[in-house]
């Protein structure tokens, strides 16, 4: 006992003094003594984590936490563990334990809100957030990533104030600068941004995400003054940064890979022939492509006390991946009956509950997601009550516009990292979805053109509800206050919170230069959709 006692003591020293091989030598000391050891597994973990082999120290912080579950540190450092290692849940988990057992920790609290906001739960980051600077009035990160949120639900004053407090305490912090930015281009003050982007651009302190916000926002500016040639090379580095993050698995052939969008387009045919009758409530899916002015549907649309609208969840999820990744699969859906088809249909509404719980029940509900239309064929054969939305706009304009977005990469987002590639998928999708939508009974299929909805909007939201059977409300043109009063979890979430502009109608013309490569690529549906 006095040996482990010894070592444990010398271990914690190197430790402390930055000697994480001889702290390292010291607890495998112990563990050799006492393999369960949860201060030795945890000294040893920290070693690890310190060394970068986060997954290694994940697994002995997890070993330590279940022989000493009432250590707060403990959890508090295997939250961090499985973060660095990509397991957000398991942090997630551990933070939360964390904050439970020492509910004035501050930093457990914060990780919990960089977490939250990292899978999309808004609500929790927000809170998280507000409890750590409950705790710590003066935490930087949390004020500076508080008002990321804000932002983003267009509560400009606060978070101006939480920005601005987080710059007074912290003038180089990187997340604060690029909030101000955003703040500064969403008051029209781009010639303001410029500088503080270009400062943020020369440093080193930046991770590869915020330095592809900085420099699509730098663009963004650019653009905002009309100044394409400057503008462009920003785009260009802001996919560079992007394609830094990629990761392996990210390449793989997914739902939303070419090949799939190929397997469509063949059975097509087979998808449309002999649909089996179906029972039950049908949704309206809205559809179309990034950037085509779903979001502004979006927030038409639920201005209506009538509607319900899901914005951009997986729910056709399940489905799919079990039936459009192999030709045998996809022939396997086809050969379902109605019995085999309802089994499919009881899935989505379950994952539109889990997604929705509040839903009414008496409300139209719309399921906005726009790559969607890449798998018509499909869902008007699992659903074939369901009427469509389609949401249309110049080829051009929203290729461009896709590419000049820093989305956050996935299965889908990996395909704007060229523009080649942007004009390729967009080809794919909207290939296998315009062509669905001529089959479709016109009873079933209303088209929408972007542009059309900017220049005549009252006219063509009476088109929309006329279509959908509902009764006219003047609540769904406020939706400004729609936008403010709801999050909205598409990069359109500031463009829809102020009045209609039509500065992005035509934007393409300024980068005709730019799109040559791909506008022979394009040709063929600028034509389709009377464009040309």
């Amino acid at each position: 006992m006095a040996d482990i006692h010894r070592l444990m003591g010398e271990a914690s020293q190197a430790f402390g003094r930055g000697e994480l091989q001889r702290a390292a030598e010291h607890a495998a000391e112990v563990l050799k003594l006492a393999p369960d050891n949860p201060d030795a597994l945890h000294l040893m973990g920290l070693c690890l984590l310190q060394a970068g082999d986060a997954r290694r120290a994940a697994a002995l912080l997890r070993e330590a936490s279940l022989r000493k579950p009432a250590d707060p540190q403990l959890f508090h450092h295997l939250g961090i563990a499985c973060a660095e290692a990509g397991d957000v849940t398991g942090g997630l988990s551990a933070f939360t334990r964390a904050a439970m057992l020492d509910p004035g920790h501050a930093e457990s609290r914060f990780n919990l809100g960089v977490l939250s906001e990292a899978i999309g739960d808004a609500d929790g980051s927000e809170r998280a957030y507000r409890d750590t600077l409950t705790l710590a009035p003066r935490h930087t990160g949390a004020m500076a990533g508080l008002a990321v949120l804000l932002e983003q639900r267009s509560a400009l004053d606060e978070a101006s104030r939480w920005n601005d407090a987080a710059l007074q305490m912290a003038p180089d912090e990187p997340v604060a600068n690029l909030t101000a930015a955003q703040l500064d281009l969403r008051a029209g003050r781009a010639a303001q941004a410029i500088p503080r982007l270009q400062r943020l651009l020369t440093g080193n302190r930046l991770t590869a995400r915020n330095r592809a916000l900085a420099a699509g926002r730098l663009g963004a500016a650019y653009d905002r003054l009309d100044e394409p040639a400057q503008a462009w090379p920003q785009f260009l580095a802001a996919k560079a940064a992007l394609r830094q993050r990629r990761q392996a698995a990210e390449d793989a052939e997914g739902v939303y890979g070419f090949d799939a969008a190929a397997r469509m387009a063949r059975h097509a045919d087979a998808l449309f022939k002999d649909v089996p009758a179906a029972s039950g409530p049908a949704p309206v899916f809205l559809v179309g492509f990034p950037r085509s002015g779903t979001t502004l549907l979006d927030q038409i649309l639920s201005g209506h006390p009538e509607v319900a609208v899901l914005e951009e969840k997986d729910t056709l999820l399940d489905v799919l991946r079990a039936h459009v990744l192999r030709d045998a699969e996809l022939e396997r859906f086809i050969g379902l009956d109605s019995a085999g088809l309802e089994l499919w249909r009881r899935n989505y509404w379950q994952r539109v509950a889990e997604f929705m719980p509040g839903r009414p029940p008496q409300a139209l509900f719309v399921d906005k997601l726009p790559l969607n239309s890449l798998f018509l064929p499909l869902m008007q054969r699992l659903f074939p009550q369901a009427r469509f939305l389609f949401a249309l706009r110049d080829p051009r304009d929203v290729v461009l516009s896709c590419f000049m977005q820093s989305f956050d990469l996935n299965e889908a987002m990996r395909h704007f990292l060229s523009l080649e590639e942007t004009a390729r998928f967009y080809a794919a999708v909207m290939g296998v979805g315009a062509a669905a939508a001529e089959r479709l009974d016109p009873l079933r299929m209303h088209r929408v053109r972007y542009e059309q909805v900017v220049a005549e909007t009252e006219l063509e939201a009476r088109r929309l509800l006329e279509f959908l059977g509902l009764p006219w409300r003047p609540s769904v043109l406020d939706f400004q206050s729609t936008a403010r009063a709801k999050r909205i979890n598409t990069p359109s979430y500031s463009q829809v919170a102020e009045p209609i502009y039509t500065r992005a109608r035509g934007r393409w013309h300024r980068y005709e230069d730019q799109l040559q490569p791909i506008l022979p690529m394009l040709k063929p549906f600028v034509d389709r959709f009377g464009y040309a």
